[in-house]
C-alpha cells in the first residue's frame, strides 16, 4: 500500500513540476514579445524626438543668421550661417533623409558629403513672422522663437 502512495506522489510531483515549467516558458515567450514591442516603440519615439531636437538645437545655435532658401533639386533649405563668415550649416532633404552639410551659404549643396540627421520624405520651412520659424518634417513640426 505504501508503494502505491509513493508512486502517486511521484506522479503528482512530476505533474506539478511540468506545470510550473510550462508556465515559466509561457511567461518568457510573452515577456519577450512585450519587451520587443516596447523597445520598437521607444526607438520610433526617440527617432522622432531626435530629429526635432536636432533642428531646434541647430537653429538656436545662431539665431540671428537664419535664412530659408529654395533649391530646384532639394526643395527647402534651412541655412544657419556662422556669424557673418559666409559659411554655415545647410539642412535639406536628400534621398529620403533630412541631411546637413557645411559650406558656403550661397554655394552648391553637397549631399554626398552631408550628414544624415534622420529619415524624412519632406522638409518644410516657414517664417511665420520676424521672430517665429516653423520647421516641419515627417516626424512633426517644431516652432523656433528667434531673438
Amino acid at each position: 500500500m505504501s508503494e502505491k502512495k509513493t508512486r502517486h506522489s511521484g506522479i503528482y510531483i512530476i505533474a506539478i513540476t511540468a506545470f510550473f515549467l510550462g508556465c515559466f516558458l509561457l511567461l518568457v515567450v510573452f515577456g519577450t514579445g512585450i519587451y520587443s514591442n516596447i523597445a520598437r516603440r521607444q526607438r520610433a519615439n526617440n527617432q522622432e524626438r531626435t530629429v526635432q531636437a536636432y533642428l531646434l538645437t541647430v537653429t538656436k545655435m545662431n539665431e540671428a543668421d537664419i535664412s530659408i532658401a529654395k533649391d530646384e533639386t532639394y526643395g527647402n533649405v534651412l541655412i544657419v550661417e556662422d556669424s557673418g563668415t559666409g559659411y554655415g550649416n545647410r539642412i535639406y532633404i536628400s534621398d529620403g533623409y533630412l541631411v546637413e552639410d557645411y559650406g558656403k551659404v550661397d554655394g552648391a549643396l553637397m549631399p554626398d558629403y552631408a550628414t544624415q540627421i534622420g529619415e524624412s520624405s519632406h522638409f518644410e520651412t516657414e517664417k511665420i513672422n520676424e521672430n517665429l520659424l516653423k520647421l516641419v518634417t515627417d516626424q512633426g513640426s517644431v516652432f523656433v522663437h528667434i531673438r
